[in-house]
C-alpha cells in the first residue's frame, strides 16, 4: 500500500512539472537560492580576508604543535584507540546476533512479528561492522602514516608498537568477517531461498539475485538516495577543501582526490544509467 502511495504521489508530482507555472515557479526559487549563496560567499569571503592574517597564524601554530605531538599520539595512542573501538563494535554486535537468535528460535513460521525484530537486529550488526570496518582501516592508516620512519627509528617501543597495531588491525577484520557470515546464516534460516558465501568475492550478485521484487526495490531507492546525498557531500568537501587551502598549505591533493572521486561516482552511475537504458 504504501509503494502505491508513492507511486501516485510521483505520478501527480511529475504531472505538475509539465506546466509553465511549474517551470516559472522553480527557476524563481533557483533565481533566490543562488543570489543568497552568492551573497553569502561573497560575505564570507570578505571575512575571511580581513581575518586572514589572524587564520593564518593560528593554523601555522596547529601546524606546529600537531608536527611535534601527533607523531606521538598515532605511536602510542591510536593502537588502543583502534583495540578500544574494535572491542565496543564487537560487543554490541555480539549482543545484537544473540537477540536475533533468540528472535529466530522462538519463531512459529507464521507470526513475523520475531522475524522482523531478528531482521532490524541484523541489518544494525551489518550497519556497525560497515563503520567499524571503515573506522578500522582510517585508525590504521593515521597509525601507518610514518610507517618507514618509525620502523627505521631505532627506538625498540615504536616498533613493537606498530607489530601491536597490525595484530590488532587483523583481529579487528577477522572479527568483522565473521560477524557478517553470522549475520548470513541467521538471515539464510528464515529466508532459505537466499544464496551466497561471505567468502565468495560474488557474494552481492548471488545475493542480490536471489533477492525479491519489494528487496531489490528497496536496493534501487536506498542506492538513489545515496547517490544525491554523496553529490552533495562531495561539493561541500571540495568547497572546504578550496578554502581550508587558502590559508593552510594542504596542497592541491586534497581538492584533486575529492573531485576525483566525486567524477567516479558520477560517471559510474551515469555509465550504468545508460547500459539500462540500451537493455531496455
Amino acid at each position: 500500500m504504501k509503494t502505491e502511495n508513492e507511486n501516485t504521489n510521483m505520478k501527480t508530482n511529475s504531472d505538475m512539472a509539465d506546466s509553465p507555472q511549474y517551470e516559472k515557479a522553480a527557476m524563481k526559487k533557483f533565481t533566490l537560492r543562488s543570489v543568497i549563496c552568492l551573497a553569502v560567499g561573497g560575505i564570507a569571503g570578505y571575512l575571511f580576508a580581513f581575518g586572514s592574517t589572524h587564520l593564518k597564524t593560528l593554523f601555522t601554530a596547529f601546524t606546529k604543535y600537531s608536527q611535534v605531538y601527533f607523531p606521538v599520539l598515532q605511536i602510542y595512542f591510536f593502537p588502543w584507540l583502534l583495540l578500544v573501538f574494535t572491542l565496543i563494535c564487537t560487543m554490541i554486535n555480539n549482543k545484537l546476533l544473540k537477540k536475533s537468535k533468540l528472535q529466530i528460535a522462538s519463531w512459529d513460521g507464521e507470526n513475523d512479528d520475531h522475524i522482523n525484530i531478528a531482521d532490524t537486529c541484523l541489518n544494525k550488526v551489518l550497519l556497525i561492522s560497515n563503520i567499524e570496518s571503515v573506522g578500522t582501516q582510517m585508525i590504521f592508516a593515521v597509525i601507518t602514516y610514518h610507517l618507514m620512519k618509525n620502523l627505521q627509528d631505532k627506538s625498540n617501543t615504536n616498533v613493537m608498537m606498530i607489530f601491536i597495531a597490525v595484530a590488532i588491525y587483523i583481529a579487528s577484520m577477522a572479527a568483522i568477517i565473521l560477524q557478517q557470515k553470522l549475520v548470513i546464516q541467521l538471515m539464510k534460516k528464515y529466508s532459505p531461498e537466499k544464496r551466497g558465501s561471505i567468502y565468495d568475492k560474488h557474494f552481492q550478485d548471488v545475493w542480490f539475485a536471489t533477492c525479491d521484487e519489494g528487496e531489490r526495490h528497496i536496493i534501487y531507492k536506498s542506492c538513489y538516495k545515496t547517490f544525491q546525498f554523496m553529490n552533495k557531500v562531495f561539493s561541500v568537501c571540495l568547497v572546504a577543501a578550496t578554502i581550508i587551502g587558502m590559508f593552510v598549505s594542504i596542497g592541491i591533493l586534497c581538492a584533486i582526490i575529492i573531485g576525483f572521486l566525486w567524477l567516479i561516482m558520477t560517471c559510474c552511475y551515469t555509465r550504468e544509467c545508460i547500459r539500462l537504458e540500451n537493455k531496455r
